[in-house]
């Protein structure tokens, strides 16, 4: 029980410094969330149906990747505050964007992300061969 804990801890902690990093790297507000959140939502899903269909992810490692890495990375707040500051700018248009496109493509990235994990590698390889 406490290794998960601490795998969260640390994973938390990797993956805020990995969204700080990335925010100041990409200086796009708020569009630079937007694409952490897809990728969070993405990888997210494609972890929790590998772990799903193998078995062979340890639940520590799983807390640690899932709820530490990707939880560290991702923000809901951040997506939140940019979204009343477009709307408080009368930004409407980028507003319904980047609530449309976080919404919407988040699911779908998440969905994109479990259907990849439930194929694996041999799943995978017969859909390129259709």
């Amino acid at each position: 029980m406490f290794g998960q804990y601490l795998a969260v801890m640390i994973g938390g902690a990797f993956g805020a410094v990995l969204r700080y990093g990335v925010s100041v790297w990409v200086t796009a507000v708020p569009w630079k969330i937007l694409g952490i959140n897809w990728v969070g939502c993405f990888l997210l899903g494609l972890l929790h149906a590998y772990a799903a269909r193998t078995g062979r992810v340890p639940e520590w490692v799983r807390v640690g990747l899932g709820t530490g890495v990707l939880g560290g990375f991702t923000t809901f707040s951040t997506f939140s505050v940019d979204s009343v500051t477009l709307l408080r700018h009368g930004q409407w248009g980028e507003l319904t964007l980047y609530v449309v496109g976080s919404l919407v493509g988040g699911v779908l990235l998440a969905w994109a992300g479990t259907w990849l994990g439930r194929r694996g590698r041999s799943g995978i390889a017969q859909e390129v061969a259709r």
